[in-house]
């Protein structure tokens, strides 16, 4: 028995799930023999499948939900020139926050990434939080939003009270929800007050903190709310090769390849109806149709 498995067995033994978790990963890509592979292969794409939920406190639940992203399952994820260079950048920002609060400075690592519904904006802020090495905390607009009259400006302040004390990735997904041009509102006063509580709220964290906002709608957003994230990104549609580069990735990962005329055959006959040469594909339409066929070919194996 080696030292990988002797801890695998104590953390399981201990009932630690996040290092159990981390050995048997570490164990299954020392297999190098080949009539193991496919076993291997198949317990990472389950090990990365999990999604840890985080506890929360009892009266943030409803709030919030908290993601452990330590394990990001890479081999179904393109990641892009352009949004690698926007994570590295609030990632490098992120990573100098002790430096900068020593000195006294101010800044707080947050990014709005917009663009038409479907582009992976949400699933790159979850990349982020994995390369940051912080939990994945989203928050619930369903419960956020309180038709109580300072019922909305309660609730961010709780949400921001836990920030502050739990370094996180903070993502507010559909942004605009709660940050409209102060004047846009039909109830101007209150939807204003809301905003207003948000600024406030992110001008009081802490350097150690990531905020992420979504939005398909850029156009709608506070130009002062806008001004507090120093970085603003577009996140495109998938092109025709990218969908080709996506479509071959996920479907590797999933163990399901196909050589380059038949993928490209695939692609084509399944993303021509979407205007891909002039428009753009949205990455969740991609990954949408290759679950279809995963799901398919399962099917089809399972049969008696």
């Amino acid at each position: 028995m080696n030292d990988n498995e002797r801890m695998l067995l104590r953390a399981v033994v201990d009932n630690d799930p996040k290092k159990a978790h981390a050995y048997a990963k570490l164990i299954l890509n020392n297999i190098t023999a080949q009539r193991d592979q496919r076993f291997k292969a198949e317990l990472l794409r389950k090990l990365e499948a999990k999604t840890s939920f985080i506890e929360l406190p009892y009266n943030l639940k409803d709030l919030l939900v908290a993601e452990d992203v330590t394990d990001y399952p890479m081999g179904k994820f393109l990641l892009r020139s352009g949004e690698e260079a926007i994570a590295d950048k609030i990632l490098a920002t992120y990573r100098a926050s002790n430096r900068l609060m020593e000195l006294g400075i101010s800044y707080l690592s947050a990014a709005i990434l917009y663009g038409q519904s479907g582009t992976g904006k949400t699933e790159l802020a979850r990349y982020i939080a994995h390369k940051a090495d912080l939990p994945f905390v989203y928050v619930r607009f369903s419960s956020l939003i309180n038709s109580l009259l300072g019922g909305t400006q309660s609730n961010i302040n709780k949400v921001f009270s836990y920030a502050k004390i739990s370094p996180c990735l903070l993502c507010f997904d559909e942004i605009d929800a709660i940050g409209l041009k102060r004047g846009d509102s039909h109830d101007v006063s209150e939807m204003s007050r809301v905003t207003i509580a948000l600024m406030q709220e992110m001008d009081s964290l802490p350097n150690n903190v990531i905020i992420i906002g979504t939005t398909n709608r850029y156009d709608r957003l506070d130009p002062a709310l806008v001004r507090r994230f120093p970085i603003s990104y577009r996140v495109m549609p998938f092109t025709r090769q990218e969908v080709v580069s996506l479509t071959d990735k996920f479907f590797r990962y999933a163990g399901y390849e196909m050589d380059s005329n038949t993928l490209q055959s695939w692609c084509d006959d399944n993303f021509e109806a979407l205007d891909l040469a002039e428009n753009g594909v949205p990455v969740f339409e991609v990954i949408s149709k290759c679950t279809d066929f995963i799901v398919e070919q399962i099917v089809l194996e399972e049969k008696p």
